[in-house]
Parts: C-alpha cells; structure tokens; sequence
C-alpha cells in the first residue's frame, strides 16, 4: 500500500464582479458585453431628454481623456487575457477590468455625443485640470510604447508582475484624474461617475497587490509598491 499526499492549496478571492455574478466563462462574457452594450444606450436614450448641456470644462475633458485612457486599459487586459501562460486568476482580473471600462467609455460617449461634444481630446490632454496641456503619450498613468511592446511579449510571472505594475501605475494616474473631476466637476452624473472610478480602481489596485504577495511575484525594476505610493495615500474624495 502507498499513500498519496496531496497539497493543499488556499482557495482564490474572487473579484468583486465574480462575487457577484459568478465565474466569467467565455459565453458569459459575451452575455455581459450585450448588456453593457444597450445598457449604456438606455443611459445615452435618457440623457437625450436633456435640452441644455450641463456640462462643465472639467466634465468634458474629463471623459474625452479618460476615454483615450480606459482604452489603453483595456489594451493592457487583452494582451493579458491572450497569453496562456498567465494564471487564470489573474486573467479574471484583467476582464473585470474590461468590463468595467467599456461601460465607462459607452457613458463619456454618449454623454459628449448628444451635448454635440467630440469624444476625441486633441492633440493635448488635461488642460481641464487648471494647467498647460500635454501630449496624449503624457497624460498620467499611460504606459509608453516600449511597455506595452515588452508586455505583448513577456511570459509567465514576469508577464503577470509586469502586467500588474503597469495597470497599477496606469490605476493611479486615472484616480489622480478622477479624483480632479470629483471635486471640480459640475454635471452630477459626471461627478458621481468620477468618484465611483476613485474607489473602484484603488480597490483593483489594493486586490492587484494582494495577488502579487500570495503569488509572491517580483516587484520590476522602475515599479514602486503602488500600494504604499504617496500619490495613493494623497487621494481621498471629497464628501461634499
């Protein structure tokens, strides 16, 4: 007779989209992305009833750049979902995430479609922030053309820790964004959106750096704990 040991393993968190619907198999997913889809028509149907724009500098630029910056999360998250060599776990991350920013940027366009708005910000971002604008490579938190190239090619766990630091770092220069159109912002739905965005990414960035110590993953040359970062602790929304 022989005995066969087994290990045992700590079961997962799941992330909050997943706590609350379940595992996202493919065919779920798709079912989430028609949802989205004519749920952010119905929002774009309702804000049509509207005669007058309500919308402020702040609210404007703020969902023309944000729009330009939840693309390249999204960008970020499919790279991640197509490479097999990542954990699952953390793919679930990556299409929460997607999910999550889809349904923003359909708001930031239908918003800015029917107050005759252009969803593209120009050739500079966040002149809306009370300073200079910069080119759109320098708006806070975007990865560089290099990064996003070294990520479409790296493996494994230098695949999962580069991707967690870059959407880390992408995480924060959002909320830093948000954060600005929180407090000065002047359409309600505009400001509600934009504090919700604060605490739904520092919680992403909180989960991100908890799987990171589970996984015991490396922290890259270049990257800070994003979790202890000033700039994280600098952030807190207004009540007013």
């Amino acid at each position: 007779m022989f005995s066969v040991e087994t290990e045992v393993t700590e079961p997962t968190r799941p992330g909050a989209l997943e706590r609350l619907i379940g595992p996202l198999t493919a065919t779920r997913l798709v079912a989430l992305l028609v949802a989205i889809g004519f749920l952010g028509g119905t929002v774009g149907w309702a804000i049509g009833q509207r005669e007058e724009s309500p919308l402020s500098e702040v609210d404007v630029g703020f969902m023309q750049d944000m729009g330009v910056h939840h693309l390249q999360a999204v960008q970020m998250s499919i790279l991640l979902l197509a490479n097999d060599t990542v954990d699952p776990e953390l793919q679930r991350y990556a299409q929460e995430i997607i999910l999550s920013q889809r349904f923003d940027q359909g708001i930031f366009n239908a918003t800015l479609d029917r107050f005759g708005f252009s969803t593209d910000p120009g050739e500079t971002v966040m002149e809306w922030m009370g300073g200079h604008g910069f080119p759109m490579e320098q708006m806070s938190g975007m990865a560089s053309e290099e990064e996003m190239d070294r990520l479409a090619g790296a493996e494994g766990a230098e695949a999962e820790s580069l991707w967690i630091s870059l959407m880390s770092e992408h995480h924060l220069g959002g909320m830093h964004m948000s954060d600005y159109a929180a407090r000065n912002g002047s359409d309600r739905t505009t400001v509600n959106l934009a504090r919700a965005m604060v605490e739904i990414q520092r919680d992403e960035i909180l989960e991100l750096g908890r799987y990171r110590d589970r996984n015991e993953l490396a922290y890259l040359d270049g990257f800070s704990d994003p979790v202890s970062d000033q700039r994280m602790r600098a952030l807190s929304l207004t009540e007013s």
